[in-house]
């Protein structure tokens, strides 16, 4: 089973700028892994000049096309801090009572012939990006869930420092099974893509602990 997360608290944003300047920060981590170019040294004098030479304007203009291309050609989930930061400010799914029934699992336990299906879609967040737990040498790409579950009512838009973020974390290699759960309106476990019917077992109940999933 994957473990909880609390991670930091971000900030809000909601301009096509903010969310340029989000995404772009995955695309470069992309290109730069895949295009000796990105990863070439630059002059040792480039930063002490007063103003960006003519041929310096020519490579940075060549990698935003390279960019744009790999975007464009893309169908892959894109890295992104404004999916995380939107669900950690968002109110919770209205509940009556102490909200106990957002943090417990409820209902039946999911098992490999089990049908099933996402609780509180819109509160919920799937995002790729690097692992926030590794080295920038050997940083791997991790699916990421946030959700609004447990944040508090009653502190909403106070700008509390206390803001947390609460989540999953899973390999890439469960990327295809989650999009599979987010795009249907109900899946048999068995029928995820996943290696073994050990790891599409473990899917199931990692989400549903969370309160994410329930048997229907």
């Amino acid at each position: 089973m994957f473990s909880s997360l609390l991670l930091y608290k971000g900030r809000r944003k909601s301009s096509w700028g903010d969310f340029l300047l989000d995404t772009i920060s995955g695309l470069v981590f992309d290109a730069a892994k895949e295009d000796v170019a990105f990863r070439a040294g630059i002059p040792r004098q480039l930063l002490l000049q007063v103003e960006t030479t003519a041929d310096a304007r020519r490579r940075l203009s060549g990698f935003l096309r390279t960019l744009a291309d790999r975007l464009e050609g893309t169908n892959q989930l894109l890295s992104s801090d404004m999916k995380k930061d939107f669900v950690m400010n968002r109110l919770p799914p209205f509940h009556v009572g102490d909200g106990a029934a957002l943090s417990t699992p409820g209902g039946q336990l999911p098992r490999l012939d089990s049908i099933v299906r996402l609780r509180y879609k819109d509160h919920i967040v799937l995002t790729v990006m690097p692992d926030q737990g590794g080295s920038d040498e050997t940083q791997e790409k991790m699916v990421y869930i946030y959700h609004s579950l447990q944040n508090r009512r009653e502190t909403h838009m106070m700008g509390s420092e206390e803001t947390e973020a609460h989540g999953l974390r899973f390999p890439l290699s469960h990327v295809d099974a989650l999009k599979q759960i987010w795009s249907s309106s109900a899946i048999s476990v068995k029928d995820l893509k996943l290696a073994t019917d050990e790891e599409k077992e473990s899917l199931a109940l990692s989400l549903w602990t969370e309160c994410l999933l329930q048997v229907v």
